[in-house]
């Protein structure tokens, strides 16, 4: 690892004039910051961008001079967990990795050449053109990994937990339906970082504790889909909500409020998929209960690099996983990060307090819809993972709206 630092100017001068550069996570590799039961914060695997992959290996294979640059912070970096260890568990060959430690990727892709640029992060690459406005001599182009890739016929979606145990939900700017947070799965990502990365993107909010609930078919249109449902909590208490979220163009308002606060708010005027996310709450209140209410700065955060080693935490040998969500079938033997939970340690449950009365509860259930068939099989079978990676070359969501 340390050879490729000491190397730069070796790169530099022996470079054809066509650098290519890429960022790498969220780029390459996808992951979100999620919290464990502990409170730490770890970096989690999401799924890999495969077309970013098949055009990096195409590049190579012409001559170009690939390189990653990445803001990571270097010195954080491990063997096991390194940018280098992953690359070579992904089989990708580059002729370089330089980090920013966390500053803007700009002045280094001046340095180093680059002609094209592929990053996911839209201030970096706004940063970029900027820069190049500065230095005429600064010939690059600069593009979003995320348009390479479509959605697929798969949803993420579910609520958010407040710190004081309060529900947010979100109303669709289409049809004025309540509905839960989320949308499609794109291809190449897990069901887990992709309700991350759509609440983010529709909320403006990153949430922690990421946690899987169930997974069920649902139709619409005469398309039938997995819809994956989570919870994800923040460490805000409803009334500082209102300063935190940033709403997308799709949602049109968001309500916050407890289990009968939503149904009352709801009534009518509620997507299936909504419909399916309460249901379940309902239904596994009894066996789920609220850990101690967050507050800003009240758990220790620690975080910790992506890796892609073979235990369940992003320590020194690997990612954590979400709960529930286990390996590909698909994904070769011996990939730490995608390796299956050992079925013999017993599973915690992570608990969600929805507080009703008993009273409440008897008479909802008496009216309560059955969900969406539940499809019988295992959960997380579904994910494509690497195996297909080998260098080979609708405006409607469909996600429950008037269902």
């Amino acid at each position: 690892m340390k050879e490729i630092f000491e190397n730069f100017n070796k790169i530099k001068d022996n470079r054809n004039g066509d650098v290519v550069t890429f960022d790498f996570d969220n780029t390459i590799v996808k992951s979100f910051l999620n919290k464990t039961e502990e409170g730490v914060e770890e970096y989690q695997f999401g799924g890999i961008n495969k077309e970013i992959i098949k055009r990096l290996k195409s590049f190579k294979s012409a001559g170009k001079t690939v390189l990653v640059v990445t803001s990571r912070q270097s010195d954080l970096e491990n063997d096991e967990m390194s940018v280098k260890s992953i690359l070579n568990q992904l089989n990708i060959e580059v002729d370089g990795v330089f980090y920013t430690n966390n500053e803007p990727k700009a002045r280094k892709l001046y340095e180093l050449g680059s002609t094209l640029h592929y990053d996911d992060d839209e201030q970096e690459r706004k940063d970029i053109e900027a820069y190049k406005n500065l230095h005429k001599d600064f010939k690059i182009v600069v593009k979003d990994p995320n348009e390479l890739i479509k959605d697929i016929e798969e949803i993420s979606k579910g609520v958010i937990l407040t710190a004081d145990g309060k529900i947010i939900i979100a109303q669709r700017s289409d049809s004025y339906e309540w509905d839960a947070i989320g949308g499609h799965l794109m291809d190449g990502e897990e069901a887990p970082y992709a309700f991350w990365r759509e609440t983010k993107e529709e909320m403006g909010i990153e949430v922690r504790e990421v946690q899987f609930l169930d997974t069920l078919e649902t139709t619409w249109k005469g398309v039938t889909k997995p819809s994956h449902y989570f919870a994800g909590r923040v460490d805000y208490i409803a009334d500082e909500i209102q300063g935190i979220i940033n709403l997308q163009w799709e949602i049109a308002d968001y309500f916050v409020g407890d289990y009968e606060e939503i149904m009352r708010k709801t009534k009518g005027n509620m997507t299936q998929n909504l419909q399916n996310v309460m249901n379940i709450l309902d239904m596994q209140q009894n066996i789920l209960e609220s850990r101690a209410p967050h507050s800003k700065n009240h758990k220790n955060k620690k975080r910790r690099l992506i890796g892609l080693g073979g235990a369940k935490s992003t320590g020194a040998t690997g990612l954590k996983r979400v709960k529930d969500f286990k390996r590909s079938k698909s994904a070769p033997a011996g990939f730490g990060v995608l390796e299956e939970e050992n079925d013999e340690k017993p599973q915690k449950k992570i608990k969600i307090s929805i507080n009703f009365t008993i009273d409440e509860k008897k008479k909802r259930k008496k009216k309560k819809k059955k969900p969406t068939k539940r499809k019988n099989r295992g959960v997380g079978s579904y994910f494509p993972y690497f195996d297909l990676y080998d260098g080979s070359g609708s405006s409607d969501d469909g996600d429950g709206g008037g269902e």
